[in-house]
C-alpha cells in the first residue's frame, strides 16, 4: 500500500530535485498500527521508521498513545528519540509514559542556502476514545488558545495537525487566523484542498500510505502566505523501494509474525457454532458452481499469505479467508478454524450454514445476510488500486462467473 520504503523513495528524490527548499516532513495521525492488542510489536517499528524518514512530528492520537505508552513500559523507545510526537490538547499521566509534547518549533534550512525557516506544529485530534490511563484531554479550542500564541510569537509559519470532519477544519481556520496552514488526516483521505479560510491554507493527507501529500508554500516578509501549491506523489508498485527501509521492513515483518503466530497459539479453542458451512457443503447442490471456484485464486488465496508468513496478519486475513470481519463464527486463526481458509462460496455470497442445512426454507435473501448474486462493488472492496493494482472486473469477472 505504498509504505515506508517507498516514502522514503518519494521523499529522497524530492530533496534531490530542490536542494534550495527547507523540508518539514509531518505526519497527521494514527500512525501505529491499530488493534486491541497493545503489545504488538509493530508500533516499535513505525516508531523506528518514522525516525527513519527524518519525520519532525507526529500528530498522537488517543489510540497512539496507548501504544507509545506500551512501548515505553517494556523499555522499547528508541534512546534518541529525533521524532516529536504532538497532543496539544493532551495532558499526559505521568511523566513516565512516552514523551509527548503541545507544540513543536522547528528550525529547517535548505541543503542549498543558509536561511532558516522557523516552522510551529501543533496537533489536536477529535474522536470519542476513552482517554484513562492516558491523561487528560482538554478541549481543542482552550489548547490552541493556551498554546498558539507562544507558538506564533516564535515561528514564521504555523502549521496545525488535525483529525477533524471538513466542517471542522473551517471553523478553525475561521476562529484561530494566527494558524498559517492546517493538514487534515482521515481514513478515507484521498488529499484534497479546501477552500481557504481567511489566510489559513487547507489540504489533507492521503490514507493508508497511497501517496505522500506536498504542500508547497511562499510567503511574505510578514509571515502571509502568497502562493500555495498542493499535490499528492503516489505510492504505486513501479515506485522502488529504498534499500534502508526494506532492511528496516524486513526486521519489522519478522518480529511481527513470530508474535502474531505466538498470539494464534495462545487463542483459546473456538467454541462459538459457525455461521458459515463451508464450500464442502456447497459442491453437491451447486456442483458448476463449485468447480468454477476450485480452479480459481480465490480457492487458494491463503496460498498467497503464507508464501509471505503473513497468514497470521489480520490486516491481509479479509481478503484471503471466509468470515474473518464478521467475527462471530467467521474465521478466527489458520490453527482454530482451517476449514474457513481461502476465499470459499460464502466469503461473496455470504453465510449459508441454514441454507446448507435446510435449502427449502433458506433461501438466499437479505435477511439472511445471503447474496445469490455479487455485485461489482462488492468485489472492488478487496480488489483496490492498492491491493490488487492490475485488476480488471470485465476481465477477471469471467474466470469465475458461475
Amino acid at each position: 500500500m505504498g509504505g515506508m520504503a517507498r516514502r522514503a523513495t518519494a521523499i529522497k528524490d524530492y530533496k534531490r530535485q530542490h536542494p534550495d527548499r527547507p523540508l518539514l516532513l509531518v505526519e497527521t495521525g494514527n500512525a501505529m498500527k491499530q488493534g486491541d492488542n497493545l503489545d504488538d510489536p509493530a508500533s516499535r517499528w513505525v516508531v523506528e521508521a518514522l525516525q527513519a524518514l527524518g519525520s519532525h512530528a507526529v500528530n498522537t492520537t488517543v489510540g497512539d498513545l496507548r501504544r507509545l505508552n506500551r512501548l515505553a513500559e517494556l523499555g522499547q523507545v528508541p534512546r534518541e528519540l529525533r521524532t516529536t510526537y504532538l497532543a496539544t490538547a493532551i495532558q499526559p499521566a505521568s511523566a513516565k509514559h512516552f514523551p509527548i509534547k503541545p507544540y513543536l518549533v522547528q528550525s529547517l534550512r535548505a541543503e542549498q542556502g543558509n536561511e532558516e525557516v522557523r516552522a510551529g506544529i501543533l496537533a489536536v485530534s477529535s474522536g470519542n476514545e476513552e482517554a484513562s490511563g492516558v491523561g487528560q484531554i482538554i478541549n481543542t479550542d482552550e489548547a490552541l488558545r493556551r498554546h498558539l500564541p507562544e507558538v506564533a510569537a516564535q515561528s514564521d509559519i504555523v502549521v496545525l495537525l488535525t483529525r477533524a470532519s471538513d466542517r471542522e477544519l473551517g471553523r478553525l481556520g475561521q476562529m484561530f487566523p494566527a494558524i498559517d496552514v492546517i493538514i487534515n488526516g482521515s481514513a478515507h483521505g484521498e488529499g484534497r484542498e479546501f477552500e481557504r479560510k481567511g489566510g489559513t491554507v487547507m489540504v489533507e493527507s492521503a490514507h493508508g500510505g497511497v501517496g505522500l501529500g506536498v504542500l508547497e508554500l511562499e510567503w511574505d516578509v510578514s509571515g502571509s502566505i502568497e502562493k500555495s501549491s498542493n499535490h499528492i506523489i503516489p505510492l504505486p508498485p513501479p515506485m522502488p523501494d529504498d534499500p534502508e527501509m526494506v532492511a528496516l521492513a524486513r526486521k519489522a515483518h519478522l518480529e511481527s509474525t513470530d508474535y502474531l503466530e505466538e498470539e494464534a497459539k495462545r487463542s483459546p479453542p473456538v467454541t462459538v457454532p459457525s455461521m458459515f458451512a463451508g464450500a464442502g457443503a456447497c459442491k453437491d447442490c451447486h456442483a458448476a458452481a463449485f468447480r468454477v471456484w476450485k480452479k480459481s485464486g480465490h480457492a487458494h488465496a491463503i496460498d498467497t499469505l503464507k508464501r509471505s508468513r503473513d497468514h497470521f496478519n489480520p490486516a491481509c486475513l479479509e481478503c484471503h479467508v471466509t468470515g474473518f470481519a464478521d467475527r462471530v463464527g467467521g474465521f478466527v486463526n489458520i490453527l482454530r478454524t482451517p476449514e474457513l481458509a481461502d476465499v470459499q462460496c460464502e466469503a461473496c455470497h455470504g453465510p449459508s450454514v441454514k441454507h446448507s442445512q435446510n435449502p427449502q426454507d433458506f433461501h438466499p435473501s437479505p435477511a439472511e445476510h445471503m447474496r445469490k448474486r455479487v455485485r461489482k462493488e462488492f468485489c472492488l472492496r478487496c480488489h483496490t488500486s492498492e491491493n490488487s493494482p492490475g485488476f480488471n472486473y470485465e476481465t477477471y469477472w469471467p474466470k469465475i462467473q458461475h
